[in-house]
């Protein structure tokens, strides 16, 4: 608990950075993440889930305070962690919002349900890994073929070639078995 004020005293301190999209961009995925894995956590009474993804969003939070994310963007995604914190530890929950000037606790934070999060999965051929692309999570099969022969490396191993066997590990790897 002692961490999770001497966070929101950090952030509340936080001097204006400059702004990298991609690092807030993923920051908000990772938190918009975090929010969705806390609310099911305690939606289906597994409290000690939800208290590990407080130790891991901690984590996240302690390690972005150092990155090029807007103070905006920290602090809003703050106040939503501390308004699920407000269940377990309701003072502190509500001491932290205070420091934020948030005058709502009231309201619980917003659940966004298609998060698509992103795997990388190795193309390999006779067992050699040619290349490694990033995809959505929980792809089928024949998507992820379609996405070899059109944007990847590994394509020119490939086209036009007698694929004896594909073996499919879902967010793992492809392997194409090639005979010559």
């Amino acid at each position: 608990m002692q961490k999770i004020w001497n966070l929101n005293i950090l952030v509340s301190k936080r001097k204006d950075v400059e702004i990298n999209k991609s690092q807030e961009e993923k920051f908000i995925f990772e938190v918009s993440s975090f929010i969705n894995k806390i609310d099911l956590a305690i939606k289906n009474f597994r409290f000690n889930v939800a208290i590990a993804n407080f130790y891991e969003i901690y984590n996240l939070f302690r390690d972005s305070v150092e990155l090029n994310i807007s103070n905006v963007i920290i602090k809003k995604n703050i106040i939503d962690i501390m308004k699920l914190l407000i269940p377990f530890t309701p003072h502190l929950a509500n001491e932290c919002l205070e420091i934020h000037n948030c005058k709502t606790t009231d309201d619980w934070p917003q659940i966004k349900v298609n998060l698509k999060e992103k795997v990388n999965i190795a193309i390999q051929i006779n067992g050699k890994t040619r290349d490694v692309i990033n995809i959505d999570k929980d792809i089928e099969q024949d998507v992820v073929n379609n996405l070899v022969l059109k944007h990847s490396k590994a394509e020119k191993y490939v086209k036009n070639k007698n694929i004896k066997k594909t073996i499919f590990v879902k967010n793992r790897i492809i392997n194409y078995i090639i005979t010559n």
